[in-house]
């Protein structure tokens, strides 16, 4: 669905109130990048969740969007397959700013959305007037059918307070082709309504979530700033970045982006292995570390300046000491920051033409800071994406 240029506006300072940045999206018409001409149209607007649910993968803009998971090498089909669905609520805000939905977890059985409603302060500015959290577990291709996620009963932390919903990333390959989450678990971080105290808790389903007993952290991280888990090796891992992957033999973090949305340029990946906890790294030089997303055989980065890879052991899972150019138009496609990448099968290949051995992968751009101090246009920024058998990086919507 086209968005206008106003509420393109509005979506980029809004996302601004909660995340510290704003980005402003718009059509792409006639860009050309290494020869290849980019689709006219795509997603826009700020995604920072790709997630597994069901027979499907959802993304959101503000509203949410879902498409099959089957790889583009089963179905034939390739960009703009994305459709639009049910958000949670209808409810609007002050001037009518409808609800929007910023990010998406999954667990084994449902899909959650972390949703707000708007109100304009004193200054005129817009804010979060409420943070709600809704629960579903029905298709979206009949329309999805949300229920408010109950509230935490006795002391005063309210899903008023909920920053950021985020699930483990578990998953497995049962065949060749098909991903199962199975073990997969979402979680919220809430904070106190009357102190500066934070807890973890775990969703399940429309019931109260349960608080997380004896969370297992990464560096310094801990319940007042955690943001995002990963499973690994039999347990979660939660950590206060943004980025985070795993395999078999390695988690993989980074330390660039954090709660408080602070951008760094750091471009050490960081990583522990199945055998040794003991924190390891590498330099990239490849800008601020973003996301990541491990494949069988690179990882795909997102940096401050666009998407990157870098090779990893196929055998120990570790990755070498720099990066390695990425396929067709990969280096260049994308010029803006990049905050999600997702691999659809981390058991394929990144970056490859072939549609037995190779994967399905995502990327959302975003305009950091003021369009008006970026070098990058509206026209740019958004949802890209690549098919193997399109053989190429390319704006990817509806």
């Amino acid at each position: 669905m086209k968005k206008s240029i106003i509420n393109s506006i509005f979506l980029c300072a809004a996302f601004a109130c909660l995340v510290g940045f704003s980005s402003c999206h718009d059509d792409i018409y006639g860009a050309i990048n290494n020869e290849i001409k980019l689709n006219s149209s795509g997603l826009q607007g700020d995604m920072h969740s790709i997630v597994h649910y069901k027979n499907y993968i959802l993304t959101c803009n503000g509203e949410i969007f879902y498409k099959t998971n089957k790889p583009s090498s089963e179905t034939g089909l390739h960009n703009g397959q994305w459709n639009s669905t049910t958000s949670p609520t209808s409810e609007k805000g002050d001037n009518g700013i409808p609800a929007t939905t910023y990010f998406l977890a999954t667990d084994s059985e449902y899909l959650y959305a972390l949703t707000y409603i708007w109100v304009e302060n004193d200054d005129g500015e817009n804010e979060p007037k409420t943070a709600t959290i809704y629960a579903t577990n029905s298709d979206p291709a009949n329309g999805l059918v949300w229920t408010k996620v109950a509230n935490i009963s006795g002391g005063n932390y309210s899903f008023e307070n909920a920053k950021v919903i985020f699930d483990n990333k578990y998953f497995s390959v049962v065949d060749d082709n098909s991903v199962s989450i199975a073990n997969r678990e979402a979680y919220a971080r809430i904070r106190a309504s009357s102190q500066d105290t934070y807890k973890l808790y775990k969703l399940n389903g429309s019931k109260e979530p349960t608080e997380v007993p004896n969370p297992t952290f990464i560096g310094e991280s801990d319940a007042t700033n955690a943001i995002s888990a990963c499973y690994f090796n039999g347990s979660t891992y939660f950590s206060k970045y943004y980025g985070m992957s795993s395999n078999a033999n390695c988690l993989y973090y980074t330390k660039t982006y954090t709660r408080s949305n602070n951008v760094s340029t750091n471009s050490s990946l960081y990583y522990i292995t199945a055998s040794d906890a003991t924190e390891q790294s590498v330099d990239l030089d490849a800008g601020g570390l973003l996301s990541i997303a491990a494949a069988k055989d690179y990882i795909l980065l997102g940096t401050s300046s666009g998407l990157s890879r870098v090779k990893i052991n196929e055998t120990t899972g570790i990755p070498d000491g720099d990066t390695s150019s990425m396929e067709s138009n990969g280096n260049s496609v994308i010029s803006e920051y990049v905050f999600m990448v997702f691999v659809l099968n981390p058991n394929k290949r990144e970056g490859s033409n072939d549609t037995t051995l190779g994967t399905d992968e995502y990327a959302a751009s975003t305009i950091y800071g003021s369009i008006r101090s970026s070098s990058d246009s509206w026209d740019d920024a958004g949802l890209y994406a690549w098919y193997p058998a399109k053989y190429e990086w390319n704006r990817d919507g509806d």
